[in-house]
């Protein structure tokens, strides 16, 4: 790969006592960086590897030589996931950005270079200035890594993988990759809260151990821990624990998440979207409520909050009945325990976890906390009310865990040591949270074809569209690949390199594969049509609506664009638009959205689940593009999720209540007549989340699809203040 291999000594100089870059200051001997005098904070790994790359301006310093200087022979550290935490710390402090460097370069798979400008030498003697080398003397960056975020070049040299793409991690290093992390999850938190004095630190106490999902937890009145978990790719399964044995034993409840537990130690749960309560030592349930989509109780198990499905993006309802306010696609509504506010988190768009932190009183009345998060997931108010604690990101996806009062007082609790989740707090202060490595992945299928290729490329890769031909997939990164803003590539399904479109969430390519359509993450007034060769960009905006939320071209041609918006009064509503122009013209009835997979392939009907007061499944219509009455689709009695039209005018559907595989079938939407085309899933099935995206070529020849892998731990951590 053209790397140094043998780590080069740092030349020593011991009369250098300080090192100077712009308003940077940092001082070797105490191990304080200072910006324009002011003292900011910086663990002392993260100082060492800064000092390392300042001292050496303009040059690469590869990563062999900061392990050699920082973790020497015989540190037991998972190297790699260290540095890259040091890395992102030290461009927080530095205010810096991996896209778009000011002052330390990434060189991916090689090392980093720091090019903030000359760096001067404090000592006893004269201060000396050192410059950083011409950028033209150093070698172009072959490929992104995955701290790093830079475009794709050519093809690098052969070489190991890079962490966590190319293979999958063999499970014989499992048990020594989960001991080397939680060294540095010990590490991690020593270094970081060794500076807090007298008062104790946190003390992180794991409590499960095997491999898969955690889906939700909460703690029991007595101690106990109760949660969810889908271990080895099996189904999810309720289980209680006590941190003091670190066993686990399986509870005979049939439930995908945990919402609460009463005094009476009853467990409340979501059986698919019933809301449900059981007792803890076995018994039959009770139902409660159905199509509730997101639900909390309250100790005395006397009251519900919930949040149901039909409603729009979404409305609050404590005590159930009664409703609060709305809310945007809200996550992790938590009921204070003085019962006075509901705190929850909204997200702009249905499945991104980009939010904020909001909270409504008994009144109704709404206020936001804390925004600006690129990541936000997992949330539990404190024992005394007074804050409510949540875990969240400003760019990428691990997360550190917050604290914000109810006047918007922000602080950190603890550091980002991978993605941290809160499950919730004890009325003693202890802190359940998970600790978990995510991964977002792309698989591309072709019939006839013995094996499946990974078409993976960052941390983050979400499917957004399959051309027609099988040939072209659209997809987009949302972690620290993809920077705050998300970045759009498209790909050839042959496993070439592939080529950067710019940021934003791109949401749909064109039938002649010429562009893209495009939506802004931070400024959804628009949709952009970005062309995939050379051209212009140009924008479809529009006075009146104020937030796009999805768009996609319409077949056969693709001459006309459908999308999603809410206007200026909150309501979404679809609609149609000539991409010569013209007004938008509204499609569909209201309350029935338009998205990927709905026209056929003339462009003249759309297939949706049918509208219905009631949250119960209402099957599936065929709606006419143009106007009419919808005709409901005969036969389909279970909950189906439609993944697109064939040639034939048949639909390819999945199962709802099978999320982790996506078992695909054909429906005849003129008899109901349904016959199994074939089941799609990941072949190691540990960890998935489930089957989010899938898309099939008209032919019915290929296929591609994106799910979400999350390898997680529990943790009881205690003195977290």
């Amino acid at each position: 790969m053209g790397t140094e291999t043998t780590p080069r000594p740092q030349k020593k100089d011991d009369d250098v006592v300080a090192l100077r870059s712009g308003p940077f200051e940092l001082d070797l001997r105490s191990g304080e960086l200072r910006r324009a005098g002011s003292l900011q904070k910086l663990q002392p790994q993260p100082f060492k590897v800064l000092a390392l790359l300042a001292s050496r301006p303009g040059e690469l310093v590869t990563r062999e030589e900061i392990q050699g200087e920082v973790w020497p022979v015989g540190t037991f550290v998972d190297f790699e996931q260290s540095l890259n935490f040091c890395i992102r710390q030290i461009r927080a402090v530095l205010g810096d950005s991996a896209l778009t460097p000011r002052y330390i370069e990434t060189l991916p798979r090689r090392g980093y270079r720091w090019i903030a400008g000359p760096v001067e030498k404090v000592g006893a003697g004269p201060a000396i200035l050192e410059w950083p080398r011409p950028a033209a003397l150093a070698r172009p960056a072959p490929l992104a890594d995955l701290e790093g975020g830079s475009e794709p070049g050519p093809a690098p040299e052969p070489g190991p993988p890079a962490p966590g793409r190319g293979e999958a991690r063999r499970l014989p290093l499992w048990p020594a990759a989960a001991a080397a992390a939680l060294a540095v999850l010990a590490a991690a938190l020593y270094l970081g809260f060794a500076r807090r004095g007298g008062e104790a630190t946190p003390s992180f106490h794991r409590i499960t151990f095997r491999r898969g999902i955690v889906a939700s937890a909460r703690f029991a009145p007595d101690g106990q821990v109760v949660y969810s978990a889908a271990w080895e790719g099996d189904r999810p399964t309720f289980f209680s624990a006590r941190p003091e044995t670190r066993e686990s034993r399986r509870i005979e409840v049939e439930g995908r998440s945990v919402v609460g537990i009463s005094q009476q130690a009853e467990v409340a749960f979501l059986r698919g979207s019933t809301l449900a309560r059981a007792p803890l030592a076995g018994g039959p349930p009770k139902e409660v409520l159905a199509g509730v989509r997101l639900a909390d109780w309250t100790p005395d198990g006397s009251e519900f909050l919930v949040v149901r499905h039909g409603q729009g993006p979404g409305q609050i309802e404590f005590p159930i009945g009664t409703i609060l306010g709305p809310a945007t696609w809200p996550t992790h509504a938590r009921i204070s325990p003085d019962r006075r506010h509901v705190a929850f988190l909204e997200h702009p768009m249905w499945g991104d976890d980009r939010g904020s932190v909001a909270v409504l009183d008994r009144q109704g009345k709404k206020r936001t906390l804390s925004d600006g998060w690129a990541s936000v997931e997992g949330l539990a108010w404190s024992p005394r009310s007074d804050e409510v604690w949540f875990t969240g990101t400003r760019v990428g996806a691990d997360s550190a865990l917050h604290a914000v009062s109810l006047d918007g007082r922000l602080r950190t609790v603890l550091p980002a040591m991978g993605r941290l989740i809160l499950q919730d707090i004890a009325p003693d202060g202890r802190v359940l949270i998970e600790r978990s490595a995510l991964r977002s992945e792309i698989r591309f299928g072709r019939v006839g074809e013995p094996e499946e290729r990974d078409l993976s490329w960052l941390d983050l890769s979400s499917l957004e569209d399959l051309s027609a031909d099988g040939r072209t997939v659209l997809f987009m990164e949302s972690g620290e690949g993809g920077g705050p803003d998300y970045t759009t590539f498209l790909r050839q399904t042959d496993g070439s390199l592939p080529v950067r479109l710019g940021t934003g969430r791109g949401v749909a390519l064109s039938p002649d594969r010429r562009s893209v359509l495009s939506i802004p993450i931070r400024e959804r007034d628009r949709i952009d049509v970005v062309p995939t060769g050379a051209g212009e960009t140009r924008s479809i905006r529009h006075p009146g609506l104020t937030e796009y939320s999805w768009a996609g071209f319409v077949p056969p041609d693709g001459r006309t664009v459908a999308f999603t918006a809410r206007d200026g009064e909150g309501r979404h509503r679809s609609y149609l638009q000539d991409l010569d122009g013209g007004a938008p013209r509204p499609v569909l009835p209201e309350g029935v959205y338009l998205g990927h997979h709905a026209f056929s392939p003339d462009g003249r009907l759309v297939a949706q689940e049918c509208k219905g007061e009631g949250d119960e499944w209402r099957g599936v219509c065929i709606y006419p593009v143009e106007g009419g009455e919808p005709r409901r689709v005969p036969g389909v009695e279970k909950p189906v999720w439609v993944r697109g039209w064939d040639d034939a005018g048949r639909l390819f559907v999945t199962d709802k209540e099978k999320p982790m595989v996506a078992e695909v079938s054909r429906l005849d939407p003129r008899t109901g007549r349904l016959e199994p085309w074939r089941t799609v899933a990941p072949p190691d099935r540990a960890g998935v989340v489930g089957v989010h995206k899938l898309f099939v070529t008209p032919d019915g020849q290929a296929y591609a699809y994106s799910y979400m892998r999350e390898l997680a731990d529990l943790y009881v951590v205690t003195h977290a203040r």
